[in-house]
């Protein structure tokens, strides 16, 4: 394979979901001799740190989901522009491949990867297809799953079809150790992560389920919790006034480290999260966004129910009270915790992204699969 054949673009939504599994892939990449361009949206600026800057393209664009027919016009513009950018910044390139990972960016990238006769893989991480990614099936060479089973994809589609499992950070696996209750350790690391846009839900109820324990539960925890800005005074403020330690961040940069530390996990059931929550084996309580598309953050928590590693509650139906039973009764009976952690007998060995790379290697080689 020549150097030329060695430049991908990637392509991703700027949310945690959608480019952590992007960024993952890179890594294998970097090291099979690739050169990474990653075309994502402006909300990426608070998420890396790591990725080189100058191979980080903005691309214009906008979602019908949720929106007024009035603004479609508008919208319709917005992809039309970020088309524009796309091919502009692809025939720079000259990239031979192109990997969507989903999320409405990845509509005018892909389009114009199609124009110029570039190979596509979309690759779709939750239990049920994600619009943009249905949308962009059609255009596609390959389609890489994280679920042996993906609904909402037609059976006509199904020879595109590689299960390969989520692609998830190294970091995850650098921190992994043997789980060890809060009566072992003295303490309890408490983990609240609303994905990375935050949730303001859970900056609302967790606090005050939390305010109910009484106050040696209280003095167990250590809670770090990851807010929206403009919640960030409001929540660190009722933390100290019920004195509990915590740490609060609009955005935690060490969350793998915190994933593989913590003795419980509240969280949103994005399915990056839920594929690093069963490789470090977290317990974890998983409150799905009762708005989320297709109902697909639901979905994305059934296998891990099933087993017994994760407790999944309901938005509608969820208050304060509620979760502070919860609560109260997980560290009254760290053995429910124990048994949590060691629900998924599986050991994780992810190798996701070396399988999509050994698609993309074939693919580019006009290898068969």
């Amino acid at each position: 394979m020549n150097e030329s054949s060695k430049k991908i673009i990637l392509t991703a939504g700027g949310t945690g979901g959608h480019l952590y599994g992007a960024l993952s892939l890179t890594e294998e990449l970097k090291i099979n001799g690739y050169e990474v361009f990653l075309f994502t949206d402006k909300r990426v600026e608070t998420l890396l740190r790591d990725f080189d800057l100058s191979r980080i393209r903005i691309i214009p664009s906008g979602t019908f989901t949720n929106t007024r027919l009035i603004e479609w016009p508008v919208i319709s513009f917005k992809i039309l522009i970020g088309l524009i950018y796309s091919l502009f910044y692809t025939l720079r390139i000259s990239p031979k491949l192109v990997i969507g990972f989903g999320g409405y960016p990845t509509i005018p990238t892909i389009f114009a990867a199609k124009l110029l006769n570039i190979k596509i893989i979309i690759h779709e991480q939750n239990k049920i297809i994600g619009r943009a990614n249905k949308l962009m099936l059609n255009l596609s060479d390959r389609l890489t799953v994280g679920h042996l089973k993906v609904k909402g994809i037609k059976k006509k589609y199904n020879d595109k079809i590689f299960y390969t499992g989520n692609p998830i950070r190294p970091e995850i696996f650098k921190y992994k150790k043997d789980y060890k209750t809060h009566h072992q350790d003295g303490f309890l690391n408490l983990l609240i992560f609303g994905g990375s846009q935050g949730a303001s839900f859970f900056s609302d109820i967790i606090p005050d389920s939390i305010n109910k324990l009484d106050n040696t539960k209280k003095s167990l925890l250590r809670v770090f919790h990851q807010v929206r800005i403009n919640e960030f005074e409001r929540v660190k403020k009722c933390y100290h006034s019920m004195n509990v330690k915590s740490e609060v961040k609009t955005f935690f940069y060490n969350l793998p480290e915190l994933l593989n530390n913590s003795h419980l996990l509240i969280s949103r059931s994005g399915a990056s999260t839920v594929a690093e929550v069963a490789a470090t084996k977290t317990p974890a309580i998983f409150i799905p966004f009762q708005h989320s598309v297709d109902d697909d953050q639901r979905l994305n928590t059934i296998e891990l129910e099933k087993i017994g590693q994760v407790i999944v509650k309901n938005e509608k139906k969820l208050d304060s009270n509620q979760l502070y039973k919860v609560i109260d009764e997980l560290i009254e009976k760290p053995e429910i915790l124990e048994n949590m952690a060691k629900a998924n007998k599986e050991i994780v060995v992810n190798n996701s992204s070396e399988k999509i790379r050994s698609i993309i290697d074939d693919l580019l080689s006009n290898r068969e699969l």
